[in-house]
């Protein structure tokens, strides 16, 4: 246990770029890490963030689950990720009919013409920012499609996304800029939800305007509350996923090789060790309901709980050489999309993107390289890139 010493900080961009040795020392030293100058408590192995997950009764979500209130801040009434059972479970449905794996399956055309589109826009062009052109503006058109959305609009939701998730290292506050894109998005979505109640088009905006939670239907409130969560969950998690796995392959040809050739019938395996190896979110944070006795120490109630998704899954206990990347690794179960009754509900859309990128997208794209530094993603519980400079083979 330590006094006032951060071991980890999630808001410092030293711990940004390369948080894994720390979790190393945190499993092995200090599971049940405290960081007392930002007052929480973080458990970093995989057993252990297992039955958080699985405990929601005294792990609770409806504190909020991010260290920045991002969630609390941008979302509010309607965040399904920041409810307890059973209104979590009611809000869930809501969304059930555009998040069920058939529909899901259903969306593999359109994405693939999407990824061919973009690709097809990057060819013959020697240095491209990837993550702005490439991984944010796909998740960007398939969630917007989703929502109902018009394609006109796209490019302003774009530009607000991108300053909604602007962070500083070193500092919790969320930034001026970012606090005003999201009261635009909101501002939106209340629009469009308004010109839907009562007048569905069939696709989710309507379906939230128009919900039911229980025996009531969904305040104004909660609909641009759960329709501005749709919007930055759907689009960050699988931008930071694609960067992600770019980064790896432009760093190492003998592995972009590997995974270009295998693609085809390979690439829902590699995904899953990509996201093992190297998780969109990183960790995730809940209000404890009552004291806590773990590994020596007590957690008391009240106090904030993060899990460290990022640590459980390089956790030795769990998984043989967990800081080697294997694309022919069995995964198994893993924990970048959280788990429990809050496991993600746009992670199967956003496996179905990464495979018809891998498939389809990076045998137009390649060969290419690093062109210059990229920059992390600051957000606190994510990680991937804000940029990617690739340069492209002529």
């Amino acid at each position: 246990m330590t006094g006032g010493t951060q071991l980890w900080d999630p808001f410092d961009k030293v711990f940004i770029d390369d948080p894994f040795p720390t979790y190393a020392m945190l499993r092995q030293e200090h599971p049940v890490y405290f960081n007392a100058e930002r007052g929480f408590y973080a458990l970093t192995r995989w057993d252990d963030v297992v039955d958080a997950n699985r405990d929601w009764e005294t792990y609770s979500s409806a504190e909020g689950i991010d260290l920045d209130k991002t969630g609390s801040i941008f979302f509010g009434e309607g965040n399904v990720a920041e409810t307890d059972p059973p209104g979590h479970d009611l809000f869930r449905l809501v969304l059930k009919d555009h998040i069920s794996p058939g529909f899901v399956r259903m969306q593999e055309e359109d994405v693939t013409r999407r990824v061919h589109e973009l690709s097809e826009r990057l060819v013959g062009r020697s240095r491209v920012d990837f993550a702005g052109e490439f991984c944010t503006r796909l998740p960007l058109g398939v969630v917007c499609d989703l929502l109902g959305i018009d394609h006109s609009d796209h490019d302003w939701v774009y530009g607000r996304f991108i300053s909604m998730f602007g962070r500083e290292s070193g500092n919790e506050a969320i930034p001026p800029s970012a606090l005003t894109a999201a009261a635009e998005v909101r501002d939106f979505l209340a629009g469009e939800l308004a010109t839907r109640r009562g007048n569905g088009r069939g696709d989710l905006l309507s379906a939230i305007a128009n919900g039911v939670v229980g025996d009531r239907p969904l305040t104004h409130i909660e609909q641009v509350g759960m329709s501005t969560l749709v919007i930055a969950a759907g689009i960050s998690t699988t931008k930071n996923l694609l960067t992600n796995i770019f980064w790896y392959l432009a760093r190492d040809e003998e592995l972009r090789v590997k995974v270009q050739d295998a693609a085809v019938k390979s690439a829902p395996a590699m995904i899953e060790e990509f996201l093992r190896f190297d998780s969109p979110i990183q960790n995730s944070s809940r209000t404890a309901t009552r004291d806590v006795e773990l590994h020596g120490v007590t957690i008391p109630e009240g106090a904030t709980v993060t899990l460290v998704y990022g640590s459980a899954n390089r956790d030795p206990d769990r998984f043989d050489d967990p800081d080697q990347l294997d694309i022919n690794r069995r995964v198994g179960k893993h924990l970048a999309f959280g788990g429990g009754v809050h496991l993600c509900i746009g992670a199967p859309l956003a496996r179905l993107e990464a495979k018809i990128v891998l498939q389809h997208g990076l045998p137009h794209l390649a060969p290419f390289a690093l062109d210059g530094e990229p920059e992390r993603v600051l957000k606190m519980n994510e990680r991937g890139f804000e940029t990617l400079p690739l340069v492209f083979a002529a």
